[in-house]
């Protein structure tokens, strides 16, 4: 079976939104980046990602590592990227004037999926 990343609250919400497309125990890593692109650390999570009609929510063990809304300033800082076929890689500013990025990358099949409707949310 498998584990369900979402805390109760997080998956009450998701359910009342349209899901436009998900996937649970993906791959993904989380690199936190300095003002001058230096790697400070890298650290490996499995987790469940989705998108919906109102957000891109990334998740792990009840963490939510990316919970961006469309429209609001940290979404379109955001920049999403197909990092090859099977990676999709989003680099994010957790302050909006922050000069520190942390860097995921999302390792899925449907990358492409994902990309068209982040799309549609910016």
């Amino acid at each position: 079976m498998a584990k369900n990343h979402l805390s109760e609250k997080l998956q009450k919400k998701i359910d009342k939104e349209k899901v436009l497309v998900k996937e649970n125990n993906i791959r993904f890593t989380v690199t936190h980046l300095s003002p001058k692109g230096k790697v400070l650390g890298r650290e490996w999570y499995k987790g469940f990602i989705a998108v919906t009609d109102k957000r891109l929510v990334l998740v792990s063990n009840s963490v939510k590592f990316l919970n961006l809304k469309g429209g609001d300033d940290r979404f379109s800082a955001a920049k999403f990227v197909e990092d090859n076929v099977a990676c999709l890689e989003v680099e994010y500013f957790k302050e909006t004037h922050s000069h520190r990025s942390v860097e995921f990358h999302i390792y899925t099949d449907k990358v492409d999926k994902f990309l068209k409707q982040i799309e549609k949310l910016a």
